[in-house]
């Protein structure tokens, strides 16, 4: 075969092109796979929020009537708590779809940049959850 000067095409050129637009499709592909990934995450810390909150509700239920021997005085109860954190379940859900499909436009888009603020906001709730938990159990009964 022969070639001539005009129909030569640069393969090596060719080559490392193709190279890097795989290179390019693999990182979109493992960067919309994490996406998905912390997606699904949020989706279980949700669901777990909201069945501690129906676990927590329904405490009273499961040991017994009795239980504690005498009524809470205080102002805060077990149903309270629960629907608190039902309530925090669902919000987190509803903020990982928001968050999954912003992420993914970001990627596509090539202009990512992580936000911080839920993990805050969702760690800051927690936190308080977890203090009116101690509060409750710390209550006197009468």
């Amino acid at each position: 075969m022969l070639y001539c000067c005009s129909d030569s095409v640069d393969v090596e050129a060719m080559t490392s092109q193709q190279g890097d637009l795989h290179t390019n499709d693999d990182e979109r592909v493992r960067d919309h796979l994490a996406n998905e990934r912390t997606y699904l995450a949020w989706i279980r810390t949700g669901v777990a929020t909201m069945g501690l909150g129906v676990v927590i509700a329904k405490l009273k239920y499961v040991l017994g009537a009795n239980y504690p021997a005498r009524e809470s005085t205080g102002v805060i109860h077990a149903a309270h708590i629960g629907i608190f954190f039902a309530v925090i379940g669902l919000a987190t859900i509803g903020m990982a779809v928001f968050f999954y499909l912003r992420t993914q436009n970001e990627i596509r888009s090539r202009t990512y940049r992580p936000h911080k603020a839920f993990a805050i906001v969702l760690a800051t709730l927690m936190v308080v959850l977890g203090i009116v938990i101690l509060w409750y159990l710390v209550q006197p009964t009468t």
